[in-house]
């Protein structure tokens, strides 16, 4: 046998309570046309609140299209940067590519090349042993050849007698031997030229002239 469902029996008395008094009360139209205007009323006032945010939503919707422009702008231009971004990156690794190329290697290379022993950097070099001395030897040296030309004689000027000092008085005697005066010595003077003589010029023609 199939399983009864058995329903409360408060459930059945409050419903033939509800069927006992919709049967006993009776509806005016009256009060049935309120019903309806109050109902019309908050219908349109619904919908004004729909109407509302309908044009609310169109308002937000110009203002997300306007958005969505600036933010293509901004993407477009966040592309060009980004993209000139990446020239700039791959001209800096061509640059660096080349300064290994030219520096950076030929340096390695240097680095890598066999360097010489310290052995050969520090070894001392061969004493030198220093010259023997030489005296210079001495030579005569040449004496010039003699003129052939005979110099001419130069006239000898009269000299005048130097002026004879003063006799000085003699000093005291203190047991001492005088002094012996010396008498000034006799200076021989030529003759001079006489004004209208002139002195006989010696040269290399006047020797072959008589």
């Amino acid at each position: 046998m199939a399983e009864e469902e058995f329903i409360p029996y408060k459930d059945i008395s409050e419903l033939n309570k509800e069927l006992q008094g919709m049967g006993r009360k009776d509806i005016s139209n009256k009060e049935l046309h309120e019903a309806v205007q109050r109902l019309t009323q908050t219908i349109s006032g619904m919908l004004e609140v729909f109407g509302a945010a309908a044009e609310q939503m169109k308002l937000e919707e110009r203002e997300y299209e306007m958005e969505a422009r600036k933010h293509e702008m901004i993407a477009s231009k966040l592309d060009k940067v980004i993209e000139q971004n990446r020239t700039i990156a791959e001209a800096m690794v061509g640059i660096v590519d080349m300064v290994k190329e030219r520096i950076v290697a030929p340096a390695k290379e240097r680095d890598e090349m066999p360097k010489p022993r310290e052995e050969s950097l520090f070894k001392p070099k061969p004493f030198m042993e220093p010259r023997p001395f030489k005296p210079m030897e001495w030579q005569p040296r040449p004496e010039p050849a003699q003129r052939t030309q005979p110099m001419m004689a130069q006239p000898s000027m009269p000299q005048a007698m130097p002026p004879v000092a003063p006799q000085m008085a003699a000093p005291p005697d203190f047991g001492m031997p005088p002094i012996e005066q010396v008498p000034p010595p006799d200076f021989d003077l030529e003759e001079p030229f006489g004004l209208d003589e002139e002195p006989k010029k010696k040269g290399l023609f006047g020797m072959f002239k008589k």
